[in-house]
């Protein structure tokens, strides 16, 4: 093997690692979203059929107002803090956090008041039928219950989202799920033994948001945790800034809500309650279908919002790589186990007779979009952690509103059977016209990068040092911050190899240099030995103590450098330093 084949095998080593540790508490939390979701549908289509069932397609609409908001807030959150971290800018995340924590609340009890006092009004919209009948019964009671319960749903995912990339995956998943497991076992309780029908079942979802909080709150007893609660000045134009970024994906949930309403008017005059009811088990397919994606698109948007900090590409480029693969393959699967299982999926739902026919034909359909809107869901998060939340919102409302609202109303012109390829068509017709510009238009790369894994068994840094002064001086690096880089890579480096590597197998510092566009040389090094903090070193005056002699180098770099910061995040000691 080459040196520069060793070289990359060795730098994936971080990437894979940092990848599988998010990965498997995000799929774990995906699925446990997912069979939330369709426990509503699940227990009501058992207990009172296919109106319980197109009472959940009715209220699905609502849903989608609030992710544009709950779901904006969160993700735009996590990725300024991510970014912050990243940076090494932790005050300012904890800011982010605080600001974003204030504006769900208030977000939140604005929208749930407001769906209270014009309930008429969403009824007739939703197209709940005639007011006092009992499909408008039944909507009216769903939806007073949800619009009370909201600050519980802004705050869980805002924090499950924030825990989350605090280096906490582990409590946001145990605390995702035990709040969406509590929800499906109330549900159970509520609907089928206590018979309160729609009524129960978002109560039950009400409950497991309010379980999932109390979980997530124990993160901030952690010592280690930087994340934080401050009580803050409200600054408008930092929220709209952090929200803009959220809603970049959250706002196609805006285009869902409308393209729900087309397609629920469309399926009521081609097939009735019937269709409907069908629609809504294609629905609860597509939850389990795109959950492994949901979790890709969780793991790498971290990930990626860390890398890209960092100026990181080839990180960027193997998480991307290991999300494709994992999710066309098991994509794939589960639309396999799906198509063939349809028929009993539907009967598992309620439907009977002549519906499960058709039914099983619907899901069948959908489960050949899968993979091309996984392929959507997860490059869309990566772009969002990157900054290129323009694509991110032309992904989301192409696939998810402008091309199904059109096939939708192309296709309902003929039989009710060829409808069901709404999902395909609009899927293939989103990738058509987002790839070319995702990938073929051009983009400049306005920071400059320099590179290196440093192997820390040959406890040799000289190579290192060399190659980053020629970096340095290639790119007109003053002295002061040739002299601060030089200084500071001899010293972290060999701080890190003597205190926490132990020459047992395998050990390595990866490091990026870059140069910002303010002029900042900045400097980030990620290593994979035990935990250990160069900076908190134990210092002073005193050159007989052997501790204090060897922390002398650490004293200058703190010394000469604008700022530095450690945190251990994803099982590596990761350090940014800025000349």
């Amino acid at each position: 093997m080459s040196e520069f084949a060793s070289s990359a095998a060795k730098t994936k080593s971080f990437s894979d690692r940092m990848f599988r540790r998010l990965f498997w508490p995000t799929l774990f939390s995906a699925f446990g979203l997912a069979l939330g979701d369709i426990a509503d549908a699940l227990f009501v289509g058992i207990r009172i059929g296919k109106i319980g069932l197109a009472t959940m397609s009715l209220v699905a609409p609502i849903y989608m107002i609030y992710n544009v908001l709950d779901i904006g807030i969160a993700v735009g959150t996590s990725v300024h803090y991510t970014r912050s971290m990243g940076k090494g800018k932790a005050k300012q995340g904890i800011e982010i956090f605080s600001q974003m924590v204030i504006l769900a609340l208030v977000v939140s009890i604005l929208i749930g008041a407001l769906g209270l006092i014009f309930m008429p009004f969403v009824l007739k919209m939703l197209g709940a039928g005639e007011e006092g009948g009992e499909l408008w019964n039944y909507t009216k009671d769903y939806l007073q219950i949800m619009f009370l319960g909201a600050p519980l749903t802004f705050i869980y995912f805002l924090l499950y989202y924030c825990v989350r990339c605090d280096d906490n995956e582990k409590l946001a998943s145990a605390g995702y799920v035990t709040g969406y497991l509590t929800d499906i076992a109330l549900s159970a309780l509520f609907v089928l033994v206590f018979k309160m029908d729609v009524k129960g079942a978002i109560i039950a979802t009400v409950c497991g948001k309010a379980v999932g909080i109390c979980i997530f709150m124990l993160h901030f007893t952690r010592k280690w945790a930087i994340l934080r609660f401050r009580f803050v000045r409200p600054k408008i134009k930092l929220m709209f800034s952090v929200l803009k970024t959220g809603i970049a994906s959250s706002f196609g949930y805006i285009g869902q809500f409308v393209a729900l309403l087309v397609v629920n008017n469309l399926l009521l005059k081609l097939g009735g309650d019937g269709a409907l009811a069908q629609f809504n088990v294609v629905q609860n397919v597509s939850y389990i279908s795109f959950a492994i994606y949901t979790a890709l698109g969780d793991t790498i948007q971290p990930l990626s919002g860390t890398f890209h900090a960092e100026h990181n590409r080839e990180s960027i480029r193997r998480v991307m790589l290991l999300a494709m693969v994992i999710g066309v393959l098991s994509g794939g699967a589960i639309s396999l186990l799906f198509a063939f299982l349809a028929p009993s999926v539907c009967q598992l739902f309620g439907l009977s007779g002549d519906a499960i026919s058709a039914g099983s034909w619907a899901v069948r359909l959908f489960c050949l979009s899968v993979i091309p809107a996984g392929i959507s869901m997860i490059w869309s998060s990566c772009f969002q952690a990157i900054g290129r939340e323009k694509l991110v919102f032309l992904i989301n409302q192409l696939r998810t509103f402008v091309c199904f609202v059109i096939c939708a109303l192309i296709l309902s012109l003929f039989d009710i059977k060829w409808f069901w390829f709404v999902f395909l068509g609009a899927e293939l017709t989103a990738l058509a016209a987002w790839i070319p510009v995702g990938f073929f238009r051009k983009h400049t790369v306005s920071n400059i990068v320099f590179s290196y894994l440093l192997d820390a068994n040959s406890r040799d840094i000289s190579d290192l040092i060399s190659k980053a002064e020629a970096f340095c001086i290639e790119n007109q690096a003053t002295t002061q911050q040739m002299y601060c880089v030089t200084m500071c890579l001899e010293e972290v480096c060999q701080a890190i190899i003597e205190n926490a590597f132990r020459q047992e197998g395998e050990e390595y510092i990866q490091l990026t240099l870059c140069f910002e566009k303010d002029g900042t040389v900045a400097l980030h090094l990620r290593d994979n030995a035990v935990d250990f903090n160069p900076f908190a070193m134990k210092t002073g005056q005193n050159y007989e103590d052997e501790d204090q002699l060897a922390s002398l180098g650490i004293q200058m770099v703190k010394a000469k450098s604008k700022r530095f910061f450690y945190r251990r995040y994803a099982g590596f000691n990761t350090l940014t330093v800025e000349v």
